[in-house]
């Protein structure tokens, strides 16, 4: 059966997320369907096969949302911003946005950035590509 090859791939906790030498999102895509997943995921959410393979996502998007959060979190002191990203090649990711006007429009581009220290809170976060501000 098919979805008993799901089996062998590592728990989620244990797939690659970053890379930070490249400075990018690590995550899963699908052979069957090109669907696109982050993290990573054994079974594809598109077309239901274990047909995943590990993706390297570009390090650029567009921020279709944010709102601004003003309850603490452990490690982060409100206010802070989060947002929807939609990757250049890659998924739609839910991240923390720095350096963006609350009162800006939408979509504005981005760029990641991801901390070298894996203890960072946040570990990653998007931030307007210069001229982007809006």
């Amino acid at each position: 059966m098919e979805l008993e090859a799901a089996l062998n791939v590592a728990p989620t906790a244990d797939r690659t997320r970053f890379d930070v030498a490249a400075g990018c999102l690590v995550g899963s895509r699908c052979a069957n369907c090109n669907a696109v997943s982050w993290p990573g995921r054994a079974v594809c959410h598109g077309c239901g096969l274990p047909r995943m393979a590990e993706a390297a996502f570009a390090p650029t998007g567009q921020l279709e949302s944010h709102t601004t959060v003003w309850v603490a979190r452990a490690g982060i002191e409100p206010p802070y911003m989060l947002g929807q990203v939609k990757l250049d090649d890659g998924p739609l990711i839910f991240g923390h946005v720095r350096g963006l006007d609350g009162e800006a429009r939408v979509p504005v581009p981005v760029r990641i950035t991801i901390a070298a220290d894996e203890n960072a809170a946040p570990r990653f976060w998007f931030e307007p590509e210069q001229g982007g501000h809006r």
